[in-house]
């Protein structure tokens, strides 16, 4: 029985040293050198057991960690102490080195003595600390040096909400050093201007709804500096085991605001150069309408009665002299009709109807010269526009027929006209071939298009340019109508 019983102990401890993670040593007290030493152990100092039983620790330990190992067996084997403890690094047989936490026993009770070694390596924990020591420097290099504030607000539960961190940048952002900031956080809202403090308190009330994340824009006032900034607030959420954390950071965006109040001015001052030049242009195409009707269609009109009174007086002789007045004559009548077209071109005599009677007119021609069929929708009564936004929309409708002709390949256009409460809406669309594929986004300048939509804008309305549901391209113009007070005026 008690050879079974010690053969079951043997075994079970063996079955323990092999499955232990922990590194085991078991030493020779005189020699020092390993007697056993467990899979793990073999695993971590990459020896075999042979190799091993012929080691002492004394060997693979660093020459600073020698004595301290040496003073533990020491008091061990005095009786001094039952258990020993120490922190060393170990070198494998390649030479690379890695630290343990080592348990050292010492039994000499019931046989031959022994010291036991118990060790556990310390690397993945030294490499785990190291990387949250890196890690927690670099996050402070990072928020040292973001262009804005960051902050974190903290709310534990049946507590208010509180501001946890608020880093250094709050002094050069906000003018209030970020301890004063903490202490006081209402202070920033004080900074807020006045007409901008009702979004604020709009964004932060609807974040409020789930989770406090939420984006805003505003301006504040910085006494220190008599000036007023743009700020930008980013914020978002997360839950920990004990509290609810956001993180949010505060950007100055001064300079982009600035930017992008220069490139809106900058458009509208280009938008108003161009309304100017096609003003300019109109009232030129007007004037030379006029002179073109007036005097060049009276200087013909003069001629052909001169001719006409000349074909009269000529002897009936004279044959070649009166095929020659009829010839004048009938070139008189080409150039009349040549002047009518040209005065027509510049400046539309069927706007004096109004754009309806203008669009019909220019749907008929357009009919003419293209043999594509059309159709037109229109409000029974003329819509009321002023002269600027009529001859506006009659150029629009004019371009978009000239591309329909010259690039659609359609053989149908539907031309809408629709009367809105308070706007005009124009839709022209054709069963063409629809707009062309860009590819590699090098797309060839539409000054066709860019035209139109700088028309449209010029009178505060909408313009685009889109696939047809049912294939082709729609062109779609949305103006708004004046008040009629505004058009009496």
């Amino acid at each position: 029985m008690a050879s079974a019983k010690a053969v079951d102990e043997g075994t079970l401890l063996r079955a323990v040293l092999r499955e232990s993670a922990s590194e085991v040593l078991v030493l020779d007290p005189e020699s020092l050198l390993i007697v056993q030493a467990n899979p793990a152990a073999l695993k971590n100092l990459r020896y075999r057991l042979k190799e091993a039983e012929r080691l002492s620790p004394l060997q693979f330990l660093t020459a600073d960690d020698v004595p301290a190992f040496q003073s533990v067996l020491n008091q061990l084997r005095t009786g001094d102490r039952r258990r020993g403890r120490l922190k060393a690094r170990c070198q494998r047989s390649d030479g690379s080195t890695y630290p343990v936490e080592a348990r050292v026993a010492y039994s000499k009770g019931g046989g031959r003595p022994f010291f036991l070694c118990m060790a556990d390596d310390l690397s993945q924990r030294e490499a785990t600390r190291a990387a949250l020591a890196h890690s927690a420097s670099d996050m402070q290099a990072i928020v040292a040096h973001i262009p804005g504030m960051a902050f974190q607000i903290t709310r534990r539960d049946g507590q208010a909400p509180a501001l946890r961190y608020v880093s250094e940048q709050s002094r050069q952002l906000l003018g209030i050093r970020a301890s004063a900031l903490r202490a006081d956080p209402a202070a920033f809202f004080a900074l807020i201007l006045e007409e901008d403090r009702a979004g604020y308190l709009e964004a932060l009330a609807g974040s409020r709804g789930g989770h406090l994340s939420f984006n805003w824009e505003g301006r504040i006032w910085l006494q220190a500096w008599k000036d007023v900034k743009w700020v930008a607030i980013r914020v978002s959420e997360r839950v920990t085991a004990d509290c609810t954390l956001w993180d949010g950071i505060m950007l100055n965006i001064t300079r982009g605001k600035e930017a992008e109040a220069e490139l809106a001015h900058s458009r509208e001052r280009l938008r108003a150069l161009a309304a100017h030049v096609e003003t300019a242009k109109e009232q030129e195409r007007l004037y030379l309408a006029r002179e073109v009707h007036d005097d060049l269609g009276g200087n013909l009109t003069t001629i052909k009665i001169g001719l006409s009174c000349l074909a009269r007086q000529l002897p009936p002789a004279q044959t070649p002299l009166a095929e020659r007045v009829r010839y004048l004559d009938n070139l008189v009548d080409q150039t009349f009709d040549a002047a009518h077209r040209i005065a027509s071109n510049l400046r539309p005599a069927a706007l004096d109807f109004g754009i309806v009677a203008a669009i019909d007119s220019q749907l008929q021609r357009f009919g003419r010269n293209t043999e594509i069929e059309y159709t037109f929708s229109a409000p029974a009564d003329d819509v009321p526009l002023d002269p600027a936004a009529a001859i506006a929309v009659f150029r629009i409708v004019q371009e978009g027929l000239t591309n329909v002709a010259k690039h659609a390949r359609a053989t149908r256009v539907r031309l809408e006209l629709v009367r809105e409460r308070d706007s005009l809406r124009l839709t022209l669309t054709d069963n063409g071939c629809g707009l062309p594929v860009v590819q590699n986004g090098n797309a060839r300048p539409a000054f066709g298009i860019l035209g139109m939509s700088e028309r449209a804008a010029a009178l505060g309305g909408d313009f685009a340019v889109r696939p047809a549901a049912c294939g082709g391209t729609e062109l779609a113009l949305r103006i708004p109508l004046a008040p009629p007070t505004a058009r009496a005026e």
